[in-house]
């Protein structure tokens, strides 16, 4: 990590803002595939700096770099901002970063679960044709990217359910295990079991991701409706 930062300082000069270190690794729950998630926050970006930034990461696997301008951020939508606030990990320099408002937590879980949604459905209407006829690594590819991209929409969820905790006038839990205290739904508690228990529970969902696609998309109906009578 201090190498590429050291690499991103060299390569970038007085155009690097800041760089940040947020996601599983940072928060000490990283999983073997785990990425090492980066926000990068630059002065002002062209095709030169975008190539340099692309030189520091060549040859290295497992990195995930979000990369924002300062007049990015400033201009940055209400949804997403949570990112910026917490789980955060300065290696270098400071952000001033974009607030956010009650209602736009409430946007911000609206856009999630439509997300959650749109990943859980396709999965479920957009079959492939009959495995049975494929070649052999073509259909294991397949069965794990379906696999993947529900555990992506999972971790969506689990960013809902944290983000949840602010609407109610609670801190943020930032790793999974402080959000597990505070759950007492069986199902939530499901949701977040999918991610602690992934390498046990992914051969069975890469076999057929039904079940998992519909426990999501329940998950986002759930929180649609509790979202809607909160406004009444």
């Amino acid at each position: 990590m201090r190498e590429v930062v050291s690499e991103l300082i060299a390569s970038l000069g007085d155009d690097l803002t800041a760089v940040y270190w947020h996601g599983s690794e940072a928060r000490a729950e990283a999983k073997p595939d785990s990425d090492h998630d980066l926000i990068i926050v630059t002065k002002r970006l062209d095709d030169d700096l975008l190539l340099r930034m692309q030189g520091v990461f060549l040859g290295r696997e497992n990195w995930s770099t979000f990369v924002q301008t300062e007049e990015e951020l400033r201009q940055f939508p209400s949804t997403g901002r949570l990112q910026f606030h917490f789980g955060l990990i300065p290696l270098y320099g400071r952000i001033e970063a974009p607030p956010f408002s009650r209602n736009d937590l409430s946007h911000d879980l609206r856009q999630l679960t439509l997300d959650i949604r749109f990943e859980s459905r396709y999965r479920l209407f957009h079959r492939e044709p009959d495995y049975g006829e494929m070649e052999v690594h073509y259909r294991d590819f397949l069965r794990a990217r379906n696999a993947r991209m529900l555990r992506y929409a999972a971790k969506l969820a689990v960013l809902a359910l944290k983000a949840r905790e602010l609407l109610r006038d609670a801190s943020y839990p930032e790793t999974r295990e402080q959000l597990r205290k505070r759950l007492t739904d069986e199902d939530e508690l499901a949701i977040v079991d999918v991610i602690d228990l992934w390498e046990e529970l992914r051969p069975k969902f890469e076999e057929d991701a039904t079940a998992l696609a519909l426990q999501l998309d329940a998950f986002a109906r759930k929180l649609v409706h509790e979202l809607q009578m909160s406004r009444k």
